[in-house]
């Protein structure tokens, strides 16, 4: 595995790889889906996707829900993710949020701007990840296999349906709060925050096994991100709900991001 995997992409492809050894009562159909899933993935230096999304949150008890608009860009190795985000705000108006989040030594930098009167303004913080050799943790195919194996709810798959003008299966997968943690080689934080259990769902194409769309509510993984970090904002934002649609929109398609210089 590549030495800087971004968390997100090593996180599926360790699991398309253990439901292509375990099975885990699937048919022979879905089976040779995750095979080709594993594939794909596997062969993959980056991609583009958008994400949809509607947070509800507080800022100092005030409370604020937008409608979230991003078109992204990933570099797999090393990892590098620009978001072009836009946050709608109502009332208060659109607002552009570039987001990028990149690997730095031992440690994720998160660096948002924040777009006011033509200028943008940024804000980094520093999310340390320990260090736990190249797979960042504890999180490795045979720990994900013994929890499709000894977790019935773990793994349940849907009918086929058509999304994007493809012809997709959906994979619900039950994902412990401990491997999310585990993905990003960290752990329970000393004030005890940490990552609720998620339903993650990934409509796979049943031709090529490329995966076409995530859905999941990623509330709990943003603000155990924004504890970790050093951003003094983070103790006053409160993310109460944040239900994402990723959409893929291209495959090996990235060049380079060129990142924000420190200034």
């Amino acid at each position: 595995m590549k030495k800087y995997l971004f968390p997100a992409v090593s996180l599926l492809l360790i699991l398309a790889l253990a439901l292509s050894l375990g099975g885990c009562s699937m048919g022979l159909n879905e089976m040779l889906i995750v095979k080709r899933t594993y594939r794909h993935v596997a062969g993959m230096d980056s991609l583009s996707f958008t994400v949809e999304g509607q947070m509800d949150a507080a800022v100092a008890s005030i409370p604020i829900k937008a409608q979230v608009d991003a078109d992204c860009r990933c570099i797999i190795d090393p990892g590098a993710l620009y978001m072009d985000m836009e946050a709608d705000l109502g009332k208060l108006g659109t607002f552009p949020l570039p987001v990028y989040l990149y690997t730095q030594d031992d440690s994720l930098i998160l660096s948002l701007g924040v777009g006011l009167e033509g200028r943008t303004l940024w804000f980094s913080s520093d999310i340390p990840l320990s260090q736990g050799g190249e797979s960042g943790g504890r999180l490795d195919v045979e720990t994900v296999l013994t929890l499709l194996q000894d977790d019935p709810e773990a793994l349940s798959i849907g009918d086929s349906e058509t999304l994007n003008g493809v012809l997709c299966r959906p994979f619900i997968l039950k994902i412990p709060g401990s491997m999310l943690m585990d993905a990003l080689g960290s752990a329970a934080s000393e004030s005890g925050s940490s990552i609720d259990d998620i339903m993650l769902t990934v409509w796979i194409a049943e031709e090529d096994g490329s995966p076409v769309r995530l859905s999941t509510d990623a509330a709990s993984l943003i603000r155990y991100m924004l504890e970790k970090s050093d951003s003094s904002f983070a103790s006053q934002l409160e993310i109460k709900s944040l239900p994402v649609t990723v959409d893929i929109t291209g495959f090996n398609n990235v060049d380079s991001i060129d990142l924000p210089r420190n200034e």
